[in-house]
């Protein structure tokens, strides 16, 4: 079996092709795919902010400092304290959910 549409008498090739639909583009794809490229390389930011901000959070809440650097909470010193950080970080969230 071909993969080309099959031209019966009376079909021109240019009606064979408008039976593809969805596999024909147009010039229209272009700024598209710009506007694409332009909402991922911000998305991209975004996502690079975020894990800044959860940097810091992480370590003001577990080590009582104030930078960006990458910590993780495994080594913090709080003991059994440590269960209480993500509850008030839970009610934090729920009062700027609320207001």
């Amino acid at each position: 079996m071909s993969s080309e549409p099959s031209l019966t008498p009376g079909r021109t090739e240019h009606d064979a092709l408008e039976n593809l639909g969805d596999f024909t583009t147009t010039t229209r794809v272009l700024p598209i795919g710009a506007l694409a490229i332009c909402i991922g390389v911000f998305a991209a930011y975004v996502a690079a902010a975020l894990l800044r901000l959860i940097n810091f959070f992480t370590n003001l809440f577990f080590y009582q400092r104030f930078s960006i650097e990458a910590a993780s909470p495994a080594t913090n010193h709080l003991g059994l304290m440590v269960a209480f950080v993500p509850i008030v970080g839970a009610f934090i969230v729920r009062i700027m959910a609320r207001y």
